[in-house]
C-alpha cells in the first residue's frame, strides 16, 4: 500500500511533546537528557520509577544462548505473540454492544506456566500461584487496547462474577512479589479490571482474558468506576457512542534469578542445570487512557457526587508521589470532557451536573510502579551451561511501541479506507414522507371523553401497539439522521481529502517516528468521523425499512379504528337517552361510563395504549 519503507529507528526518535511520558531525549548536558520514563518519573514523582531505572542500569544480559522446547513455545506463543483477529473477538458481544477492535497479546505465558517450563513443575511451590493457575493455567493474553461501539439499552443483564477476572487480578499480586518480594506496609493491591466494563457493554462478552487487566483496587472499584464508567453506562437510552481503552507498560518483560526464585520460596531449590536467569511478561499496565466519543444526539451520565470517588484525583498529575504504601497514592487519575466537540475541559468538582452537550469524556491514571528485586548479577561457582532462559530481553514499552507504529497506522488507514468504499456502495434512503403517529385533527376530539374511551377501545381491539412502537422508536433514533445528510456528504469529502494527505507523508522517505504518530492521530479523528457518518446513513436505511414495513398496516388499523369509534360513540349517544333500557343495555351504559373515568385518568397516548388503564369491554354493535 505505501511505498519507501524503511524499518524505523529505535532510538532519536521525536514522540508528541503534548505527552510527557513520550517525550524525547534532548541533546547531550541538557537537563532534560533523561530516558522517557524517568522524565515522567519527574512530573509524577514516582518513586518507584525513579528505583526501576536505577535497577535498569545495569548492562543487558548477554544473548540468549538456547530456546525453550519448540512444541512448548508454540503452545504457549511465548516467542511471538498471535495478533487478535476479528474472528477472535467477534462473538464478545452484549446487550449494548459489541467490540470493533482488539489489540493484545495472545497467549502469552502466565507466571506460572513459564517458569514451570524453564525449572519444572517439582521444582516449583505451587502454592504461590493457587489463585491463578487452576483458573488461568499456562497462558493468558495481555491486553493493549480495545475499542468498542455501544448503544445503550434499557437491559438489566446481572452479572454472574467470574473467576477468570479476579485471577487476572492476582496476576497484579504475583508479580508485586516475584518482582519485590514481601513489601512492609504494601497497601498497592488489584482487582481485575475491565477495559470496557461489564456494565457498558451489559453481558458476559466483557469478560474476556484481552479485556481484563490487573488494575488498582481503590481505581477500579472507586475512581474509574464512579467517573467516566458511570456516565457510560448511565447514558440516556438511545445514545450511541465509541469507547476506546488503552493499557501502557513501562516494560514489556522484566528479569528474575534462580536466587531471587529460591529467596521468596518460588523455587524449591536452585538447580545448576537449568538457566540462571529468566524473563517474565509484564501484567501490571503502568497506564490507562479511556476515551468515549458521542456518534449521535444522546446524553452521558454524570459522575457520582460524594468525595471517595475523588481521593486520587489529580488536575496537574503532579500534586504528590505515586507510592504503593499509601492507598490515595497508589494510584492517580484526570478526567476531562468536551462539549459540541470542541477543546478537552478539565474536571472539576462544579462540572457535569448537567452532561447536556457534552460528546466526549477521556480519562487518563497512572499507577504506582514497582522497582525490581535486587538480583544476583555473579552467581558464584556457577555450573549451569545457560545464563538466560529464551523468553526475551527485558523491553521498554515505548522502543516496542515505536518499532511497530508504522504497521499500526497501515492497518489504520487500510481500515478507514474500506468505510470510505462501504460508504459509497451503500444506497441511501430518499427523504421521508412527514406523517403524525397520532394525528392532531382526530386527537382533537378526544376532549369528548365519551369518544377518547370508544377511541381508545377499539386501537386496542385492533392491536396497533406494536406498529406504534416501532414507529415511535424510529422517529426517536433514526429521524434525526435525515437532516445530517448534507453534512455527511461535506465531512466526507473533508476526510477523503485527508485521507490523501495521510498516504503522501507516508510515502515520504525521510518520515519520523513523530510523523508517524501524528498520521495515527489523525487517522483515529477520522476513524470517528467515518463512524458518525455511516451510522447516519445505516440509521435512514434502517427508518426507511421500519417505515415502509409498519406505516401502512398503522395507517389501515388508526383509520379503521376511527370510523367505527365514532360510529360506537354515536349509537351509545342513542341508547342513554333511550327512556327505556333492557338489563344489558344498563350493564353496557355502566361500563362505557366506568372507562371514560379510567381514560380521564391518563394524559399520554402512550398511557391510553400501553394498558396503563383498565378498560371494560362494550359492546356496541
Amino acid at each position: 500500500m505505501f511505498n519507501n519503507r524503511e524499518p524505523l529507528p529505535k532510538e532519536n526518535h521525536t514522540p508528541s511533546s503534548k505527552n510527557p511520558f513520550e517525550n524525547m531525549l534532548s541533546p547531550q548536558n541538557s537537563s532534560r537528557n533523561l530516558p522517557p520514563v524517568l522524565q515522567l518519573a519527574k512530573k509524577v514523582g514516582n518513586k518507584a520509577m525513579t528505583q526501576l531505572l536505577q535497577n535498569q542500569k545495569q548492562p543487558r544480559m548477554p544473548v540468549i544462548q538456547r530456546k525453550l522446547k519448540q512444541e512448548n513455545l508454540n503452545k504457549m506463543k511465548a516467542d511471538h505473540p498471535d495478533a487478535f483477529e476479528q474472528k477472535d473477538f467477534e462473538k464478545a458481544v452484549g446487550d449494548d454492544g459489541k467490540f470493533t477492535d482488539v489489540q493484545a497479546d495472545k497467549g502469552l505465558p502466565t507466571f506460572w506456566g513459564m517458569l514451570k517450563e524453564v525449572y519444572g513443575e517439582k521444582n516449583l511451590n505451587s502454592k504461590v500461584f493457587a489463585k491463578t493457575k487452576k483458573e488461568l493455567g499456562d497462558t493468558c493474553d495481555r491486553p493493549h487496547s480495545v475499542t468498542a461501539f455501544i448503544t445503550k439499552s434499557a437491559s438489566k443483564n446481572d452479572r454472574e462474577g467470574l473467576k477468570l477476572v479476579t485471577a487476572i487480578g492476582n496476576l497484579g499480586q504475583e508479580e508485586i512479589f516475584i518482582r519485590e518480594g514481601a513489601i512492609s506496609g504494601l497497601l498497592a493491591s488489584y482487582d481485575g479490571g475491565h477495559l470496557v466494563g461489564y456494565q457498558i457493554l451489559r453481558g458476559q462478552g466483557a469478560d474476556q482474558e484481552w479485556n481484563v487487566a490487573p488494575q488498582d483496587t481503590k481505581n477500579n472499584q472507586q475512581s474509574y468506576n464512579n467517573t467516566i464508567e458511570e456516565m457510560l453506562r448511565e447514558a440516556k437510552i438511545g445514545t450511541k457512542y465509541e469507547y476506546t481503552v488503552e493499557v501502557k507498560y513501562d516494560q514489556l518483560n522484566f528479569s528474575v534469578d534462580q536466587d531471587q526464585l529460591f529467596k521468596l520460596g518460588i523455587l524449591k531449590k536452585i538447580d545448576a542445570d537449568k538457566p540462571w536467569e529468566i524473563q517474565l511478561p509484564v501484567r501490571i499496565p503502568f497506564k490507562w487512557e479511556a476515551q468515549a466519543e458521542m456518534l449521535n444526539n444522546g446524553q452521558f451520565g454524570r459522575p457520582t457526587v460524594g468525595d471517595s470517588s475523588y481521593d486520587q484525583y489529580s488536575e496537574n498529575m503532579d500534586e504528590s508521589n505515586l507510592d504503593y504504601t499509601e492507598s490515595d497514592y497508589t494510584a492517580r487519575y484526570h478526567l476531562s470532557y468536551s462539549v459540541n466537540r470542541g477543546e478537552d475541559k478539565d474536571y472539576t468538582s462544579s462540572d457535569l451536573e448537567d452532561t447536556k452537550g457534552v460528546t466526549g469524556v477521556r480519562f487518563s491514571m497512572h499507577q504506582a510502579l514497582m522497582s525490581d528485586h535486587a538480583k544476583n548479577k555473579d552467581p558464584i561457582a556457577w555450573k549451569g551451561r545457560e545464563r538466560v532462559a529464551n523468553y526475551g530481553s527485558v523491553q521498554d514499552g515505548l522502543v516496542a511501541e515505536s518499532a511497530g507504529i508504522r504497521n499500526a497506522v497501515e492497518k489504520m488507514y487500510e481500515k478507514n479506507r474500506q468505510e470510505f468504499i462501504e460508504f459509497e456502495a451503500m444506497e441511501d434512503a430518499d427523504q421521508p414522507e412527514d406523517f403524525e403517529l397520532a394525528p392532531a385533527v382526530v386527537m382533537d376530539k378526544m376532549v369528548d371523553e365519551g369518544y377518547r374511551s370508544c377511541f381508545i377501545q377499539e386501537l386496542r381491539d385492533a392491536e396497533i401497539e406494536m406498529e406504534y412502537d416501532e414507529l415511535k422508536y424510529a422517529n426517536e433514533n433514526y429521524l434525526d439522521s435525515f437532516s445530517m445528510k448534507d453534512d455527511d456528504l461535506k465531512s466526507l469529502q473533508l476526510e477523503q481529502d485527508h485521507l490523501k494527505d495521510i498516504e503522501t507523508k507516508m510515502n515520504a522517505k525521510d518520515i519520523s517516528p513523530d510523523l508517524l504518530k501524528k498520521c495515527k492521530a489523525m487517522l483515529q479523528k477520522q476513524s470517528r468521523v467515518l463512524r458518525v457518518i455511516l451510522n447516519h446513513k445505516r440509521e435512514r436505511m434502517t427508518y426507511s425499512k421500519i417505515v415502509k414495513k409498519a406505516r401502512p398496516i398503522y395507517k389501515r388499523k388508526w383509520e379503521r379504528s376511527v370510523k367505527k369509534s365514532i360510529a360506537a360513540h354515536e349509537r351509545l349517544k342513542i341508547m342513554k337517552i333511550k327512556s327505556r333500557k333492557t338489563w344489558n343495555e344498563q350493564q353496557i351504559l355502566q361500563n362505557f361510563e366506568w372507562n371514560k373515568n379510567s381514560c380521564r385518568r391518563i394524559e399520554t397516548f402512550d398511557g391510553y395504549l400501553k394498558g396503563e388503564i383498565k378498560l371494560r369491554e362494550v359492546d356496541t354493535k
